[in-house]
């Protein structure tokens, strides 16, 4: 068979809904992979056709069709697929679907809100990747005085762990309740970043909520549910993550998604169908 047909083994796994392509690695690189048998390799090709590729004991074979979903993650579940602690997962809440899903990027365990799932290896990247430049909105309920003018230099840029960061866009909003809000979008995936950006400021975070992933919202979807992506949704992700390549699209603000639509559906999205009751 020729060259031509051989593909990378990340890339083969994330095609198959295994696991993201950076995820697939790190299960290459445990020995978790075997090709004919044998501990794949970074960066080899395998054919599809021909090589049996296994992970876990459990073969991979063809391509699942492609699945999108959000789930209204609560807080104490992990974002990841599987704990070595038992803790509990986010995929224990999505029960019923059938292909192998994983989730894109990480919430944190004790924060709340929207974490998108897919077997998509390529969405995942593209969303994932600083580079694309594909905004994570978050309401922060923070324990501190309102003070604006923390909010203008969060949005000219600080110094968090040694390096200059800045927040896509920033504001509080109308108090409801003791505490202040922070409504805060970034595009970069440092760990704990909306986090930091809070302490750096001397707010203390009483509770972060992830309300949207470039232009698909949290909406109503209750704590706990899962829903598929309409394609039009999909497509958006698609085309926000490519316009948004090497930062080319520059600043947005809350409402950057308010005035396009999508015109074509994305091919093989599922239909919405609301929340699983």
């Amino acid at each position: 068979m020729g060259a031509e047909n051989e593909v990378r083994i990340s890339r083969f796994l994330a095609s198959a809904g295994v696991a993201s392509r950076r995820h697939a690695d790190l299960l290459i690189e445990q020995g978790r992979v075997l090709v004919n048998g044998r501990r794949a390799r970074l960066g080899e090709k395998v054919r599809p056709s021909a090589d049996k590729v296994t992970v876990d004991g459990r073969e991979v074979t063809a391509e699942e069709p492609r699945v999108y979903l959000a789930l209204n993650k609560p807080p104490g579940y992990l974002s990841t697929c599987s704990d070595p602690f038992s803790r509990r997962t986010v995929l224990s809440l999505v029960r019923g679907v059938k292909e192998r899903v994983f989730p894109v990027g990480r919430l944190d365990q004790d924060a709340d809100g929207l974490l998108l799932l897919t077997n998509d290896g390529e969405l995942t990247y593209l969303l994932t990747h600083p580079k694309h430049h594909v905004i994570k909105e978050y309401v922060v309920e923070v324990i501190g005085d309102r003070d604006e003018r923390k909010v203008k230099e969060m949005l000219s840029g600080i110094i968090i762990d040694g390096r200059k960061v800045s927040a896509d866009y920033a504001e509080f909003l109308p108090l409801k309740g003791p505490r202040e809000r922070l409504r805060i979008g970034v595009h970069e995936g440092e760990k704990h970043l909306v986090k930091k950006m809070c302490a750096w400021a001397g707010y203390g975070v009483y509770r972060l909520t992830r309300t949207k992933v470039g232009r698909v919202s949290l909406g109503d979807l209750p704590m706990g549910k899962w829903r598929h992506l309409t394609p039009a949704e999909v497509k958006a992700l698609y085309d926000e993550a490519m316009a948004g390549k090497d930062g080319t699209r520059g600043k947005a603000s809350p409402n950057h998604d308010a005035k396009r639509r999508p015109e074509n559906p994305a091919q093989g999205a599922n239909p919405g169908r609301g929340a699983r009751r």
